[in-house]
Order: C-alpha cells, then sequence, then structure tokens
C-alpha cells in the first residue's frame, strides 16, 4: 500500500493501522476522515485515538529509508491548544525527520 485514505471512515479507532507498522512503502496516510473540499470539522472528536496510531506513525517514520511524504490529520487533532501534546510531539519528530 503506497496511499491510504481513511475518507468517511468515522468509526475506526486506528488499531487496524497495525499492519503498516514499520512500513518503508507508504508515502501517503489521510487519517482526516472528511473529502476533499468538504468541511474539516465534522461537530465531533473522531474515533481515531492518538495514542493508537502515532506509535505506528512512528515506527514508520523512525525507519531508515522512509518514503512517507505526506499525512493528513484530523481536524480536531490539529485544534489541541496544548503543544506539548503527544499529536504535536509527533508533528515536530516528523519535521525533525525532513530536516535531516
Amino acid at each position: 500500500v503506497k496511499r491510504l485514505k481513511l475518507t468517511n471512515c468515522f468509526r475506526i479507532t486506528g488499531a487496524g493501522l497495525e499492519p503498516l507498522r514499520g512500513s518503508a512503502i507508504i508515502e501517503q496516510i489521510d487519517l482526516s476522515i472528511v473529502g476533499e473540499h468538504e468541511n474539516p470539522d465534522i461537530g465531533q472528536f473522531p474515533m481515531i485515538l492518538c495514542d493508537r496510531v502515532l506509535p505506528i506513525l512512528d515506527s514508520i517514520v523512525e525507519r531508515e529509508g522512509c518514503a512517507l511524504k505526506h499525512i493528513q490529520f484530523p481536524y480536531l487533532w490539529r485544534c489541541v491548544p496544548s503543544t506539548e501534546s503527544d499529536f504535536h510531539a509527533f508533528c515536530r519528530r516528523y519535521n525533525q525527520m525532513w530536516r535531516n
């Protein structure tokens, strides 16, 4: 799998993404749940959980030869005001990968 889009997958928690752990092939992951040009604010916090997804994403980013070029996160994850959250810590690690 090179691209994964979870458009309209409102009831997933992220546990099913486990087979992607350590992938050196995946290039794009869209966890935003809404389609292109749709309002990203679905009015509720998505069921997809940071604590399930972030370890899988970390395993991909940490892998030598990582092909992951684009990650689209759920809107409400991006709106968390604390820059000390696990999500923001992952974003810093991901951005650091691109600087190296």
